[in-house]
């Protein structure tokens, strides 16, 4: 079997629950006063305990998004309660804060207890397959480590929760630890995360005019400053060239980008080498059974 279709399989269960959780954050968020990115910055800040949560520990997390975007995300919470700073720079959650997240993860909880996309016994296998791949990579050495995963394991529900926010729980911790794949396999070419994701658009588009670039990745907040200081240091680099306006990868850019993409499925797949290919490829059926399984909805 590929190992990136065992990824891919993860994935697309995990976009399948998308539309199914993302009315529930919406809604949780409106009647607390909070845009969407807010509830779960704020849902997430608990994991980083002992250490404040921080614009720099997210962009640690995510350095797809800009820093301003977080620490004004940051900001807002703690002028409506949900967060407390002494600094200005780490924060803790306050009560009113943890509250609004109970009360968030008990309306998820009831959503998904409502959905059985495969039976019960089924529901368990998986559930069980999901945590031993989670559980190995939580052993994993650097590179390329398992920062991530580590994290996202602490928002574990519990064995008591509903079968499907067990399943839930797993299916994001592998998401989690792809991005401690992907993130270490970026570590010797690119630290600047804007500039990563600049690459890999003209990656897939081949070539595109700036204005269109930072239009198309307008929402991680940065300016166009910023996108044009990134697409610079990509020219510099030999990875993109520039006619005019226009910006197109390199073969040299292309090669780099692939070869971040190999790196990643290599260390995604390396942990996973004490199970058999027979285990691995019963695990993706079941996957793919699940996914098949899960109510139709618009996103």
């Amino acid at each position: 079997m590929a190992i990136t279709d065992l990824y891919h399989a993860i994935e697309a269960a995990c976009f399948a629950l998308s539309p199914i959780l993302k009315p529930v954050v919406e809604k949780q968020s409106s009647a607390f006063g909070l845009t969407t990115q807010e509830m779960v910055l704020l849902c997430v800040a608990p994991i980083f305990e002992p250490e404040c949560v921080s614009a720099s520990l997210l962009n640690r997390r995510s350095p797809y998004t800009s820093p301003d975007l977080y620490r004004k995300a940051l900001e807002n919470l703690a002028n409506g309660g949900m967060l407390s700073s002494r600094d200005g720079v780490g924060f803790r959650v306050t009560e009113q804060g943890l509250e609004t997240i109970r009360k968030l993860n008990q309306s998820l909880q009831k959503t998904l207890a409502g959905i059985q996309p495969l039976p019960i016994t089924r529901m368990m296998d998986l559930a069980s397959r999901l945590k031993d791949l989670a559980d190995a990579y939580l052993e994993t050495p650097e590179p390329p480590g398992n920062w991530c995963i580590k994290h996202a394991r602490r928002l574990d529900p519990g064995r008591k929760a509903p079968m499907m926010a067990r399943v839930n729980q797993f299916l994001e911790e592998l998401i989690a630890f792809r991005d401690d794949a992907h993130l270490a396999a970026w570590q010797r070419y690119e630290e600047n995360g804007h500039a990563r994701e600049v690459l890999t658009y003209l990656w897939v588009e081949k070539q595109a005019v700036l204005g269109i670039i930072h239009q198309s990745l307008s929402y991680r907040g940065f300016s166009l400053e910023d996108t044009l200081s990134a697409a610079s240091e990509l020219i510099r680099k030999g990875w993109v060239s520039r006619e005019g306006d226009l910006l197109r990868i390199t073969p040299f850019g292309r090669e780099i980008r692939r070869t971040v993409e190999a790196t990643t499925d290599r260390y995604f797949f390396t942990p996973l080498i004490c199970f058999s290919t027979s285990d691995l490829e019963q695990t993706e059926e079941l996957i793919k059974e699940f996914r098949k399984g899960m109510p139709i909805m618009d996103i």
